[in-house]
Formats: C-alpha cells, sequence, structure tokens
C-alpha cells in the first residue's frame, strides 16, 4: 500500500505550490498596481483629477456636515419648542391649579364669613328679640299701671315709634295713619305708642269693597246682585254689632270705617275715644280676638285733623 501513504503529502505539497503561485501572481499584480499608480501620479491630468475627487470629497463632507448641522438645528428647534409647550402646559396647569385652590380657599372663606355673619345675625336677632320681647313686657306693665292707676300716663307711653328715623316724614302716613307702601316705604311713619284714636285694619269687609284687578274676569252676575242698599244694610250692621262692645271700654266720640277699595285703605275703622285710657283698654283688650274669621289687627293712630284725612279714593 505504498501509493495511499504518499497521498496526503501530495495533496499538502500541491496545495503550498498553489498557495505560492497565488502570492507570487498578487505580489506581482500589487507590484503592477503600485507602479501603474506612480505612473499615473506623474501624470498631470491624473493628478488634476485626484484634486479635483479630494475637492469633491471635501465639499461632500462638507455638504454632510452642514445637513447634519441643519438637521441637529432643526432637531434642537424642535426640542425647544416641545419643552416650550410642554413649560407652557405645566405652567397653565400651575396656574389653573393654584386659581382653583385661590377659588376654593375663596368659596372657604366665603362660606366661613356667611356662617359667621349668620350665626352674628342670629345672635343679633335673637338679642333684638330679647331686647323686644323685654320691651313689650316693660310696655305692658307700665300700660298695666296706667290703667289701674289715676294720674297722666308715664313717660314711656309719650314715646314716638319711628320707621325710619331721620328721613323725610310720610305725608300721606302723617294725616292718615296708612300709607300704600306699608313698611317697605322709604319715608319715616311715626306711630304713637299711646294715643286716644285706635284703627281697626281691614275691619269691615264687604264685596262691594272689594278691589277687581282685571275687570275683564270679573263676575258681572255677582256685581248686579249688590247695590248700594246692600252695603249700606251691611254697614248698619256692622255697626250696630261692634259699636257696643268698642263703647264697653270707654265713651266713643268719632268712629269712622273707610269706604275705599284701594287694598291699603279698604275697610280700615278708626275709632276715637274721649281718653286715651280708654283707647288703651281697647287696644289691650281687641288684641289676638276675632272677627268675621279674621284676626283683629288694632294700632294706636295720630289723626290731627280728620277734615284733612278725610278723602276720595
Amino acid at each position: 500500500m505504498p501509493g495511499k501513504s504518499q497521498r496526503p503529502w501530495r495533496k499538502e505539497l500541491k496545495k503550498q505550490q498553489r498557495k505560492r503561485r497565488r502570492s507570487k501572481a498578487a505580489q506581482s499584480r500589487d507590484l503592477e498596481l503600485a507602479i501603474d499608480e506612480a505612473n499615473k501620479l506623474k501624470n498631470p491630468a491624473y493628478q488634476q483629477f485626484l484634486q479635483q475627487q479630494a475637492q469633491l470629497e471635501a465639499q461632500q463632507l462638507r455638504e454632510a456636515e452642514r445637513l447634519h448641522a441643519e438637521e441637529e438645528e432643526a432637531w434642537l428647534r424642535r426640542e425647544l419648542l416641545v419643552q416650550r409647550e410642554l413649560r407652557l402646559q405645566q405652567e397653565k396647569r400651575a396656574a389653573a391649579e393654584a386659581s382653583e385652590m385661590s377659588l376654593r380657599m375663596e368659596q372657604e372663606k366665603a362660606l366661613v364669613a356667611k356662617l359667621a355673619e349668620e350665626e352674628r345675625c342670629r345672635k343679633v336677632r335673637k338679642e333684638n328679640e330679647v331686647a323686644a320681647a323685654a320691651e313689650f313686657e316693660r310696655m305692658l306693665q307700665c300700660m298695666e299701671e296706667y290703667l289701674n292707676k289715676e294720674g297722666p300716663p308715664p313717660v314711656e307711653l309719650r314715646r314716638i315709634v319711628e320707621s325710619r328715623p331721620g328721613q323725610n316724614l310720610c305725608v300721606l302716613y302723617e294725616r292718615t295713619s296708612c300709607c300704600r307702601f306699608g313698611l317697605t316705604c322709604i319715608n319715616n311713619h311715626r306711630r304713637p305708642l299711646l294715643s286716644n284714636i285706635i284703627v281697626l285694619r281691614h275691619f269691615f269687609t264687604h264685596p262691594l269693597l272689594m278691589e277687581v284687578e282685571h275687570k275683564e274676569y270679573a263676575n258681572a252676575d255677582g256685581a248686579l246682585e249688590l247695590s248700594e242698599q246692600d252695603l249700606c244694610e251691611a254697614y248698619n250692621e256692622f255697626f250696630g254689632d261692634v259699636l257696643p262692645e268698642l263703647e264697653s271700654f270707654g265713651y266713643v266720640i268719632n268712629f269712622r270705617a273707610v269706604r275705599n277699595t284701594l287694598r291699603y285703605l279698604r275697610g280700615h275703622v278708626f275709632v276715637e275715644y274721649v281718653e286715651e285710657r280708654s283707647a288703651l283698654k281697647a287696644f289691650i283688650k281687641l288684641q289676638g280676638r276675632f272677627y268675621a274669621g279674621k284676626q283683629i289687627n288694632a294700632e294706636f293712630a295720630n289723626i290731627p285733623n280728620w277734615r284733612n284725612a278725610i278723602c276720595g279714593r
């Protein structure tokens, strides 16, 4: 088997030979390329070509650097815009939160102030109620002493209660002890705590005295069924019914009922006594009583002149 034992060696020999031939060919090629390159370098046209290539590569590099710088600048600009937008959003959010917090604090302060004001008003109202009750009890005591003892009324009962002190006097109230605006009148209403005249507001009632605000809806049949004679008869019956009770408190020198359809004058009855003590008795005894299904509302009145007080509608 001597032939088989020599094959690996021959293969390795041939392999080394091929490697040497390839290396020699590569060296020869590199040498030729180097010689060719050296010859080219000696050629002015090739040198110019290389310069142009170098300039082109430098220009391309500068262009690439410029584009890179522009892209980086654009990216930085976009990043700044994004950061600015984020900062604005954060500032808006912070401002909204601060505004909401401020509003909440203001609402809480307003609520606390409102509760404190309500508590203060409640205390003041309670104090006023207590003071008014004490004043009322004191006035009742003064009235009782005046009724049970002889002599002039005490100084406390000579006071004048004013609705709006310091304001102009209400001419209508001064003349008639009545005002269409009532407690809402901007002028001053002076009411005595004691007088020989009492007014029983809306004491006399009758359908003919009822003011119809919308006459188109009025009941024509009802108006046809009632006449002046009916009104006179109703008033005479009313007069005969209430006068004896009013005279039980003292001598009555004047009894006047208001025939007026205006709401603030309708059915008022003015009763004038000879003595203030009699009027005070009537004022006390009539409080809380009812007549014709309505609670009696008695007040002291000051009528300086009946002729000036009496008027038409």
